[in-house]
């Protein structure tokens, strides 16, 4: 029997994918999540292989010309993101379930392809709440936090085009679990 396919995404900031990912996964390692693979420079105690596949973009650009991605995008800071096919197809084939976590525009490039993937939108409670979040984070100056705001309020409109919309109450991560839970039937 054919696995799960389900993505998780939304705005690009703010509001909680990562945490509620990473419980999600704690609560359900039969799961399989494939590392993304990206041209930016790995993070401070970032894997590569692990935490993500770190290329160039002359490996990258071959890789789309050879159709290696189910889906690719570029970002507003110019680096490449994308979702290689052949891990996802071979954990599903083998009746694994597969959860993603990707932008927004990736995630609508990935339906077309794989129709039978089931979209899950993470939001904050409101527009407010996603600014405190991407404020609190701490990591951006004003500039910086406007240009993820900006973001952000540009991405929430694809949430009309998602199975499900999910919304990450501040401090409570385990209730947007629970609902996430609820929409792959867990």
């Amino acid at each position: 029997m054919r696995g799960k396919l389900v993505v998780i995404s939304g705005p690009s900031a703010g509001v909680g994918k990562d945490t509620i990912l990473k419980m999600f996964l704690q609560k359900h390692p039969d799961w399989v999540q494939p590392t993304s693979t990206t041209t930016r420079e790995p993070r401070e105690g970032e894997v590569d292989g692990k935490d993500m596949t770190f290329v160039d973009r002359e490996t990258f650009k071959q890789w789309q010309k050879e159709d290696t991605f189910i889906e690719s995008i570029q970002v507003d800071n110019g680096q490449w993101y994308g979702t290689q096919r052949e891990p996802v197809e071979r954990a599903l084939i083998n009746g694994k379930n597969v959860i993603l976590r990707i932008d927004v525009r990736g995630a609508m490039v990935l339906k077309e392809k794989m129709p039978e993937a089931m979209l899950v939108f993470i939001t904050a409670e409101s527009e407010e709440a996603l600014e405190q979040r991407i404020r609190n984070r701490g990591a951006e100056n004003e500039e910086g936090i406007q240009r993820r705001l900006e973001l952000a309020k540009s991405e929430l409109p694809y949430a009309a085009k998602y199975d499900h919309v999910i919304t990450n109450p501040t401090g409570h991560p385990e209730q947007a679990l629970t609902d996430l839970q609820k929409a792959i039937n867990l």
